[in-house]
């Protein structure tokens, strides 16, 4: 009973903190991945789990993605709904790893929340797609928890399982050899033999089955490491990830540019800037380097991705940080930087709903889908969509091209355009009315 009630209050803060996650629907890789998980038997279910079998996917996703789609369909309101109620769990696993460790009350329990409520999880609660995000943490989490109780065999079900819903998930074992150092312990050899085969395993299937990806995740080696590791470090201090985007040379920041754009907003860049720098100096006053190698570690399967940063990968990283913000210090101190940090995150999340691409996309896939005549528009095998300027390029990333007209007239064949002149061959959909 008390469990639940732990659980229940890390509930109501995430809600207040992601509650209005739930108004948005599905937008850009959320309609290719409906696509790709359909089923039409049980066999096809199966399939998903099955490496070997192409969906034109370049990852191995399948619980976090494939069976996720599968199971609720078209429901993105159920989808919201189940991502607070993982978040939440997430939280509560935060605090019972963080027990685990030997810290002090009330720490692990302000620690939970603060992890529930941070603004690095803002694109894994307002957009779909990264629920796998969130499923990968939780089996990450969970299999961290057994391992610390040592139990292996289950620790090494539960890493498989969040290697299933993401590969991040591979960082696991790596973080557990940290934590045995963190609570003084020494690592054996018995612990890791379930974790170093099942990662030989893993990686051995990966490589055998991958497929090219985006540029944007390919790996850039060099100074760009350092200056990754500063922008996850300034996300973990509540930084908006429209922060990137006002990068200069040499790890600068054009801080001037961003107040210009969004005057008052900016006030949490100071705030933030304070809560990263109060880290840094308990960093080299504990001395606790172990959590700042923790931090690094977690962060390894995308640290050299110089152009793909997303807040949401800190989701092992941020623990460390959290530590280092509230661990040690007296309990009137410590109330004082959960408020502060509590209140910046929440003018992060609201920051972020405004002005991140995630909210408007998915609102212009909502318009789309109330505004455009969409009885007719799937009574043609040929459509494309037409608008001035930049409009049908924005609209084609909302819809995620033709994947997401197909979804929505369930016709996979279906022919999708978009541009700024009426072809011979395609129905012809205004949309400007989208953006008016």
């Amino acid at each position: 009973m008390q469990n639940f009630k732990i659980w229940l209050l890390i509930f109501v803060a995430t809600l207040l903190a992601y509650g209005s996650s739930l108004r948005y629907g599905f937008s850009q890789d959320d309609w290719y991945f409906l696509l790709i998980s359909r089923a039409s038997n049980f066999g096809d279910v199966l399939n998903f789990f099955n490496p070997f079998v192409q969906f034109g996917f370049a990852f191995f996703r399948p619980l976090g993605t494939q069976l996720y789609y599968y199971l609720f369909q078209d429901k993105s309101v159920a989808m919201h709904v189940f991502m607070l109620l993982v978040q939440s769990f997430n939280g509560f696993l935060v605090m019972r790893l963080v027990e685990r460790l030997k810290v002090k009350s009330p720490v692990p329990l302000m620690v939970g929340i603060l992890y529930a409520i941070s603004s690095v999880h803002f694109l894994s609660l307002y957009y779909i797609a990264a629920t796998q995000q969130l499923l990968a943490a939780s089996f990450s989490l969970l299999s961290l928890i057994f391992f610390l109780e040592r139990k292996y065999r289950i620790s090494a079900i539960l890493f498989v399982i969040a290697l299933l819903s993401k590969e991040t998930a591979i960082v696991v074992p790596a973080i557990a050899f940290v934590l045995l150092l963190v609570n003084k312990l020494k690592p054996t050899l018995k612990a890791f033999v379930p974790y170093t085969l099942l990662s030989v395993v893993y990686l051995l299937m990966r490589l055998t089955t991958s497929s090219s990806v985006q540029s944007e995740y390919h790996l850039s080696f060099g100074p760009s490491i350092l200056t990754n590791i500063r922008w996850y470090y300034l996300f973990a201090a509540n930084f908006p990830e429209q922060l990137v985007s006002y990068g200069l040379p040499r790890m600068g920041i054009n801080l001037t540019q961003f107040i210009t754009d969004f005057g008052a907003s900016a006030w949490i860049i100071m705030i933030s800037s304070l809560i990263a720098l109060f880290v840094l100096i308990r960093l080299i006053q504990t001395r606790r380097w172990l959590y700042m190698l923790w931090f690094v570690i977690a962060l390894g399967p995308v640290i050299l991705l110089r152009d793909h940063l997303y807040p949401h990968y800190l989701d092992l990283a941020l623990i460390p940080f959290l530590l280092l913000l509230t661990q040690d210090l007296k309990l009137k101190t410590q109330y004082y930087i959960f408020a502060i940090y509590a209140l910046t995150a929440l003018f992060s999340i609201q920051f972020s709903q405004l002005h991140h691409w995630t909210t408007g996309r998915a609102d212009m896939a909502e318009r789309s889908l109330s505004g455009l005549d969409w009885k007719e528009i799937c009574t043609h095998d040929s459509v494309i969509f037409v608008g001035e300027g930049k409009r049908p390029l924005e609209l084609s990333y909302a819809l995620s091209l033709a994947n997401g007209p197909r979804v929505i007239c369930n016709k996979p064949a279906l022919q999708v355009y978009y541009g700024n002149t009426i072809l011979q061959d395609a129905f012809a959909v205004q949309i400007d009315k989208v953006f008016d």
